[in-house]
């Protein structure tokens, strides 16, 4: 084992102790190999790890700072541990002297035969090196002296050395050194303003007033008083003159065309690049509206909220249950705005249909200050309404997004209006009932070819069972809610049976099996038009002229579009049989429609074209046939 001990002239030395012996100083390292006080060392078999010495941090990081210093074991030819110090002591005499005077501190003990020689230290060469803070550092670490039991020394001046030149030149430089690091020091702390005002002597101001950039910053300031009038000066309003000053800042970078300014490297073009993005980044920073919400909930310092505060968000949010949104990052949000003046401003706002947050209410009923609110039992009139400050409210809004407060869209309000339709509007919703009413989408999910298509699932079937349309209520339903109406229908008042026979009637149809028609049917022509009288003859005519030439091969159905009007130009003809073919139509002859030339009125002769491709087109040949299809569009 090793220790440290400390000469009266600052040296360090090394050397191995008995561990019975009374040490000055702690061991430089402990370890589990350390003998016990039960153990007898003898000096002859005594031994040093060779591990433990490997594991001897001499180095900078151990602060045992020995320039040049080797440090190793050796054993003489008795087996006797040696430790050799390689200091380059030019003195050998004198530094065994003293390490005879460092070993004095052991305290013999007569029961140990331990004996320290100082033969066993081998000094070579004597350098010049300050020790004193070697073992000071090492004192001071771990494992060594308190810093309360180490006694201060006093600051001894250097002492000049006439017979070791070496000596007082390092002494000189180290005194240069110190100096220019005090003048470093100085003028990194250098306090202008300070400076000027408090230390500056009368001949330093003179001569700084005679300098070039003084004498013009003089004058430029005697050419600003010469034109500032005083009664405008005492007149000024400070805070509107500060507003509306530019901020230098704000001024054009000046491009002078230097590539390297003072020496850094850096150019104009890359310095006006730089201010460019400077003020850019200003001007975004400065714009409003921006998202303060998300900001403050994520800038939040929650050591600032008190205990209280952050149990009344607890209950808040216990109290709202769930939401589609971040509430927490709200209630953050709303603790710079009074929530009841809100709610109010809200109701001032928009009246009819005011936009009330989720989280807003339940402050409300938790937090401490809204407390007046439930002491009235949130019972608020129109003065309260008519008092509250809009303008924190536009703020709120503000802070996310809006530069004015929003209203609801009307079909988020509730509001049923009664105004009267305009025309358009009317079309468009007659349009929606007649599609309706004509197309079913359940009609599309059957697939004729699938395996899973049943009986009642065929128009043609004697099961057909009509699929219920999605957008109108069952029949049974209608036929329920028909009779309630008229149920409650007074018989007396005209007016009343008018208006219940619009909302809803039921037509009975007496069901007729007709054996002929069932054998006999080919197809379905339907004639779509307009409900004008010029119209309905012309589909009168046709379904006359159809039923002399097919009779019940042919079901001809002539369906009133109430909606549309002459403008629109309805007037169609399909047939729905093997196929289904459009045969006429007024509204893409009208439209100058691509590949389609059959004419816009439908007259004498397009009747009997009209006969001549129903007979066509509900006939075996093309029924079986391929060519029908080139056929047809060879007629058109």
């Amino acid at each position: 084992q090793f220790g440290v001990t400390r000469t009266h002239n600052h040296k360090v030395s090394f050397a191995p102790y008995p561990q019975q012996k009374q040490r000055a100083f702690p061991p430089l390292f402990a370890g589990p190999g350390r003998p016990k006080k039960s153990d007898s060392i003898a000096e002859d078999d005594w031994e040093p790890d060779p591990s433990e010495l490997e594991d001897i941090d001499i180095s900078a990081e151990a602060d045992l700072e020995i320039p040049d210093a080797v440090v190793s074991t050796a054993d003489d030819d008795e087996d006797e541990a040696k430790t050799v110090v390689a200091v380059n002591d030019d003195d050998d005499d004198e530094d065994e002297d003293d390490i005879d005077e460092d070993l004095d501190i052991w305290e013999e003990d007569e029961d140990e035969d331990a004996v320290v020689s100082t033969e066993d230290i081998v000094y070579e060469g004597d350098p010049e090196f300050e020790d004193a803070g070697v073992a000071s550092s090492y004192l001071m670490s771990e494992g060594g002296v308190d810093e309360e039991e180490w006694e201060e020394e006093e600051e001894v001046p250097l002492q000049d050395d006439p017979d070791d030149p070496h000596y007082t030149a390092q002494k000189k430089l180290l005194e240069e050194t110190v100096e220019r690091r005090i003048e470093a020091e100085e003028l990194e702390n250098f306090d202008e303003v300070d400076f000027i005002m408090n230390k500056m002597t009368p001949e330093m101001a003179e001569a700084f007033e005679d300098t070039d950039i003084q004498k013009e910053v003089n004058a430029k300031v005697a050419e600003l008083m010469s034109e500032i009038d005083e009664e405008e000066v005492a007149n000024m309003d400070y805070d509107e003159v500060m507003a509306n000053t530019t901020s230098i800042l704000d001024d054009p970078y000046e491009n002078e065309g230097e590539e390297n300014i003072m020496g850094t490297g850096l150019s104009d073009d890359l310095l006006e690049k730089y201010d460019a993005a400077l003020k850019e980044a200003r001007a975004r920073i400065a714009e409003e509206p921006w998202d303060k919400v998300n900001h403050k909930a994520r800038n939040q310092d929650w050591a600032e909220l008190s205990n209280q505060t952050i149990e009344e968000m607890d209950a808040c949010l216990e109290e709202i249950g769930g939401s589609s949104y971040n509430c927490t990052n709200w209630l953050i949000y709303d603790l710079d705005f009074n929530v009841s003046n809100l709610i109010l401003a809200a109701v001032k706002h928009n009246p009819e249909a005011p936009i009330l947050f989720q989280h807003w209410y339940p402050q409300l009923m938790t937090y401490e200050r809204y407390q007046h609110a439930r002491d009235r039992d949130f019972d608020f009139n129109w003065d309260d309404v008519e008092n509250a400050d809009i303008k924190e409210l536009e703020k709120y809004y503000l802070g996310f997004g809006y530069t004015e407060i929003p209203n609801k869209a009307p079909a988020e309000t509730g509001i049923i209006g009664l105004e009267d339709l305009d025309e358009e509007e009317m079309k468009m919703v007659a349009f929606e009932n007649w599609v309706k009413e004509v197309y079913n989408p359940e009609y599309d999910k059957k697939d004729f070819d699938d395996d899973s298509f049943q009986d009642e699932d065929n128009p043609f079937s004697h099961f057909y069972k009509a699929p219920q349309h999605p957008d109108l209520p069952k029949f049974e339903d209608a036929l329920e809610d028909i009779a309630e109406w008229e149920a409650e229908v007074d018989d007396d008042d005209d007016t009343t049976e008018e208006y219940a026979h619009m909302m809803g009637h039921a037509n009975k149809y007496k069901h007729i099996d007709d054996k002929e028609f069932e054998e006999e049917f080919r197809g379905h022509l339907v004639i779509a038009c307009t409900p004008m009288d010029e119209d309905l003859e012309i589909a009168e005519k046709i379904t006359k002229r159809m039923d002399g030439e097919f009779g019940k091969k042919v079901h001809v159905e002539t369906r009133v579009v109430a909606h549309a009007r002459e403008e629109d130009c309805v007037f169609e003809v399909w047939l729905e049989s093997y196929e289904i073919d459009l045969l006429h139509s007024k509204k893409r002859a009208s439209g100058n429609v691509e590949d389609w030339e059959g004419p816009a009125e439908c007259d004498d002769e397009q009747i009997e074209y009209l006969v001549s491709e129903v007979g066509f087109l509900i006939s075996d040949q093309a029924r079986y046939s391929y060519r029908y299809e080139t056929a047809n569009r060879e007629q058109y």
